[in-house]
């Protein structure tokens, strides 16, 4: 430790860790959480959904929180490394390089948010982060008295940097080779929403709701109008009542218990606007974005897609 300021350093890298763990959490949830239930979707533009589920948050087939997720655990264990003073210089610069790398994925995210003209909410707490560690990194490494050159750590932590290459080249395999096989039809037929429709499937939410919006697009046909998309047959309950005033709440969606947008209904008999619970009956609900294959399963409507084209069948 002779060539380093040690009180600082260790105020500086508990800070890190700090920030490394509340970024974990956060990369952790926008991978598994319920992202879509509407948590983090305050409106059309503020919405973490229609940002995270864009094609820019992908990279190789693979969600980009994944890669947070990866790049935090290398992050805490560098940190890890310093807290049982073992090659002190080289763990600093190596978190130094990392933060360097991690503010690269910030500035591709914020342009990624720019094209779409979406912002994500958690995702810029997770940029705020970013760029606090970046600083933190800066600070603990001009602390050194000596800061060790690069060729120098790569040749100390060899073993680590491979480890942590050869590690992040197997997720980006894996998540092109799922890509790759993966048999999830990305768009619903017009006799799959009639289906929907006739089994009585109905979707609660806002048209000013990022997922409801995600929601819509596996519905919609690029180049034709809404009308004439399978998305007419769908029964869909709008629940803002207010264009001005997004809180404004329909009295239809409170006499249903509609918490969050989109809300899946499926009732027992045809919905009617003017049914309360004594008229009909809730045989299903779901709160969040359905795939195709999850419609399928809670409606009963059978989805098959050839080669070719999509043919869905009314079970």
């Amino acid at each position: 430790m002779a060539t380093l300021n040690k009180r600082s350093i260790v105020q500086y890298i508990q800070y890190i860790c700090g920030l490394g763990i509340l970024n974990l959490l956060l990369s952790l949830y926008m991978s598994f959480g319920n992202i879509e239930s509407g948590t983090c979707d305050l409106n059309t533009t503020l919405s973490c959904t229609s940002v995270i589920k864009s094609e820019y948050g992908k990279i190789l087939g693979l969600p980009v929180a994944y890669y947070g997720i990866s790049w935090n655990i290398v992050l805490l264990y560098c940190v890890w490394r310093i807290y049982l003073e073992d090659k002190i210089p080289a763990y600093i610069t190596t978190i130094y390089l990392w933060c360097s790398v991690g503010v690269g994925f910030v500035i591709y995210f914020i342009a990624a948010e720019i094209i779409i003209g979406k912002i994500c909410p958690f995702c810029t707490m997770v940029h705020i982060i970013n760029v606090g560690l970046m600083y933190l990194a800066f600070k603990v490494y001009n602390d050194l008295k000596a800061p060790p050159p690069i060729w120098v750590v790569a040749n100390s932590l060899k073993s680590f940097i491979v480890s942590v290459a050869i590690g992040h080249l197997l997720i980006g395999s894996g998540g092109l080779v799922i890509n790759g096989v993966s048999n999830e039809p990305s768009k619903i037929s017009e006799t799959f929403s009639q289906c929907l429709s006739r089994k009585n499937m109905v979707m609660f939410g806002s048209s000013r709701c990022g997922a409801c919006i995600n929601q819509k697009k596996l519905f919609l046909v690029d180049g034709v109008e809404e009308r004439l998309t399978p998305w007419n047959n769908v029964n869909f309950v709008e629940c803002s009542k207010s264009k001005k005033d997004a809180n404004k709440f329909n009295e239809e969606c409170e006499n249903w218990d509609i918490g969050r947008y989109p809300t899946w209904l499926k009732f027992a008999k045809e919905y009617i606007p003017e049914d309360d619970k004594s008229k009909n009956e809730i045989l299903e609900k779901h709160e969040g974005v359905l795939s195709i294959v999850q419609l399928s399963k809670m409606s009963g409507c059978e989805f098959i897609e050839s080669d070719s084209n999509e043919k869905s069948t009314i079970i």
